[in-house]
């Protein structure tokens, strides 16, 4: 990978730190920390999904209802469930050292 100038070995930035350092500084948060921004989207996509669900259950009851509405806030929820474990599992691998 190329570092833009002053992140190298001979940059001046870089003063006793290691590549890895040089490109979180350089990217900016990484994303093992970002847990609970993770977690906040989950919960608000879940929210919306419920919303929308409310919705259609309650505006247009003819068209949506409410078995057919709670069936699909269960599948949704374990689509949402499953998606957010998968976020986490990858966000919480560690990098492989070569």
């Amino acid at each position: 990978m190329t570092l833009p100038k002053g992140y190298g070995p001979g940059g001046s930035r870089a003063e006793g730190a290691g590549p890895r350092d040089e490109i979180e500084r350089m990217i900016g948060r990484r994303v093992e920390n970002m847990r609970g921004i993770f977690i906040l989207g989950f919960i608000l996509c879940w929210v919306a999904t419920m919303g929308g669900i409310y919705v259609g259950v309650t505006v247009y009851p003819w068209a949506y209802p409410l078995p057919s509405g709670m069936f699909a806030g269960s599948v949704l929820t374990v689509i949402e469930v499953l998606g957010i474990i998968f976020i986490l599992k990858i966000a919480g691998e560690k990098p492989m050292r070569p």
